[in-house]
């Protein structure tokens, strides 16, 4: 392992030094300035806007800038760059795992995602999409705040392993107008336009977008028997379609967010008949967002937040006959605070969060002959107070104190607290200590989703909370002008965890287990005077106590990155991602490691207002596969091999 990392910071350290020796000048590529990347301005962490360097998390910030420059087309793949993070594809939906723990079949639940402030996990499943299934066009986002460690104490259930806050773009990001087309194999194809619309009651930016692609033929030759190959072709398609509307009129913002994905499903998972069309599942978001911000004194804020979700997924499972998964999920909620720096040295945040309405249906029949197999309706109510106090007793030092206490579930109270010392050791040189405790509430699905006969699964509406507790310790240090290294070191202890097992010939969802996870994450950020740009990190994960014998499925101990960015002219630049994840294990032995590196070539053309991109993921066409659940016969499936597009943007 120690070679493949060194092999692969050479080659790209390597591409780095041709860059910046090939073109010393840069233009608008490499516009915001280093100290200014350094320590950017977040909100995540403590609900008001502070630096980056005395933000009680390990904050992480993406650009518009990074998603274009690198083409990433999915928030997945933006989130995957950053250190300690994985992601894993099943062919039907894109999972995120943070620091050694991403268990098969955990649709994001562990981690709470947001857009603009506002929840998007659904409340069936509790997911936070991540893929193809999130409902919003990366190309509209501005920023991406990652938030590492236990969210709980400002943000309640799902803010496990870290709070994500997507910040969309604005009218004010868009002259009058942007189409963008892309093409590619594996049967890409993209359109998507937006306008800005400006007027006496402000500001308007409305975006569609559609997307299709045919995916790739699938092999599992555990069904060689079955079909004479065990290829599945033609049967990976997906089609998306989405729409987003943001209006801003002074202190008042409006949005609208969504999306529709439908993906073919190649797996034969919950023992469907392999290589038959057919198999597909849709899932629909709708999230309407109103936000009102007023300064009510020169040192005092306040915010009202409403949001209203809706979500539907449909299902279409092969056997003798179809079978059919209908779920619907619709959540109210209204959300009101402040943030003050009436008293000396102390910013004080605070705000009530009430779930007014949350519905959830779901059911599961076969149209033809019509046969019900699961009814079932809830509804519930949730509250949660907050309170985040940063004191700053020097210049220098600073100490935060988090704390909510959330009811739901008919009455179940969960006290969620975080403490971070903060602190400037020397200038360029920041230590952090955090410690604090954060709960996942099990869901819908988990609880009352049933469905009888072999593949099917048992309900449980007995399951309970999972909890973790976090101790963390970090150090960032300027080397010069235009390098920074940040190391880490942690240990989580998880308790109670929630997990698909296997009952007989069905499965079920139990607090199965408690774990542990320790480990270590460095980071290295280095500008060049050319403007070449790199990012790399290492992240060491040992996690014990999950599985009863042997190593936690799907939990790399490894993880190396490195992504550069360098300008090849006035108006061209390249940018190189590699990531290395280590061996994982399976439920019946392990997937091997994997280096995979992707390429991006940006182009303005002068003299006009287009922008032309070569992207190419998986540069290399490297073979390799992500463990996955009971819920498959095999107990890994193949990502997809090398795929290319052409994407011309548009501004006008």
């Amino acid at each position: 392992m120690p070679r493949r990392i060194a092999r692969l910071c050479a080659a790209l350290l390597a591409a780095t030094a041709t860059g910046a020796l090939a073109q010393p000048g840069t233009a608008d590529l490499t516009a915001i300035p280093f100290e200014q990347l350094l320590d950017m301005e977040v909100q995540t962490a403590s609900r008001f806007q502070q630096k980056a360097s005395r933000a009680p998390s390990a904050v992480r910030v993406i650009t518009a800038d990074d998603i274009r420059r690198h083409g990433w087309r999915t928030l997945a793949q933006a989130l995957e760059s950053l250190p300690g993070l994985h992601v894993s594809d099943d062919r039907g939906y894109t999972f995120l795992g943070a620091r050694g723990i991403l268990r098969p079949g955990d649709f994001g639940t562990r981690f709470l995602l947001l857009v603009d402030g506002h929840r998007m996990n659904d409340p069936v499943y509790s997911q936070g999409p991540v893929g193809w299934e999130f409902p919003l066009d990366v190309e509209l986002i501005e920023r991406i705040e990652y938030v590492p460690g236990p969210g709980s104490a400002l943000y309640g259930s799902n803010a496990f392993f870290g709070v994500i806050n997507v910040m969309t773009r604005d009218a004010a990001s868009v002259e009058r107008g942007e189409l963008d087309l892309i093409a590619g194999s594996q049967g890409q194809r993209a359109v998507r336009a937006s306008l800005a619309v400006r007027g006496a009651l402000g500001e308007t930016l409305l975006s569609a977008d559609v997307t299709r692609s045919a995916g790739d033929d699938l092999a599992l030759p555990v069904y060689a028997d079955e079909t004479g190959d065990g290829v599945a072709r033609g049967l990976d398609g997906m089609r998306a379609r989405r729409l987003f509307v943001r209006h801003r009129s002074g202190d008042l913002n409006l949005s609208l967010i969504a999306g529709q994905r439908t993906k073919d499903i190649p797996t034969a998972n919950y023992e469907q008949v392999f290589g038959a069309p057919g198999s597909d599942i849709d899932d629909r978001w709708a999230v309407l967002g109103v936000d009102w911000t007023r300064a009510l004194s020169p040192v005092t804020d306040a915010y009202v937040q409403g949001r209203l979700l809706d979500f539907r997924y449909v299902g279409n499972y092969v056997y003798e006959v179809i079978n059919r998964d209908v779920a619907r999920g619709r959540s109210l909620a209204v959300e009101t605070g402040l943030v003050t720096r009436a008293f000396e040295r102390h910013v004080i945040a605070a705000g009530v969060e009430v779930v007014v309405k949350r519905d959830v249906d779901q059911r599961n029949f076969d149209p033809a002959p019509y046969e019900v197999h699961l009814d079932s309706h809830q509804a519930a109510e949730r509250v949660g107070v907050y309170l985040n106090d940063e004191w700053s007793w020097t210049p220098d030092w600073s100490l935060s104190t988090g704390l909510r206490l959330d009811s739901e579930d008919g009455g179940n109270v969960r006290l969620n607290p975080r403490l971070a010392l903060v602190g400037t050791l020397r200038p360029g040189t920041t230590l952090k200590a955090i410690t604090g405790r954060a709960f996942r509430a099990p869901n819908a699905y988990e609880r009352y989703y049933e469905a009888q006969g072999p593949g099917g699964q048992r309900a449980n509406p007995g399951l309970g909370a999972e909890h973790i507790r976090t101790v963390e310790l970090l150090l960032s240090h300027e080397l010069g002008a235009a390098t920074q290294v940040d190391v880490g070191v942690y240990s989580y202890r998880l308790h109670n965890l929630i997990s698909l097992v296997e009952d007989g010939e069905m499965l079920t969802l139990r607090n199965a287990a408690t774990a542990s996870s320790k480990g270590l994450e460095t980071s290295l950020l280095h500008r060049w005077s050319g403007g070449v740009q790199l990012r790399a990190s290492y992240a060491y994960a040992k996690v014990d106590g999950w599985e009863e014998h042997g190593q936690p499925v799907n939990s790399p101990r490894h993880l190396a990155k490195a992504y550069v960015t360098a300008p090849l002219g006035e108006t061209v630049s390249l940018a190189l991602g590699s990531r290395y994840t280590s061996r994982r294990a399976t439920r019946d032995g392990t997937v091997g490691g994997a280096t995979v590196t992707d390429a991006n070539l940006l182009w303005a053309v002068p003299g006009s207002r287009l922008e032309l991109a070569l992207g190419v993921e998986n540069l290399f066409d490297r073979r390799y596969a992500d463990p996955v659940g009971p819920e498959f016969l095999p107990d890994a499936i193949p990502r997809r091999g090398r795929a290319a597009h052409l994407d011309l943007l548009w501004r006008f």
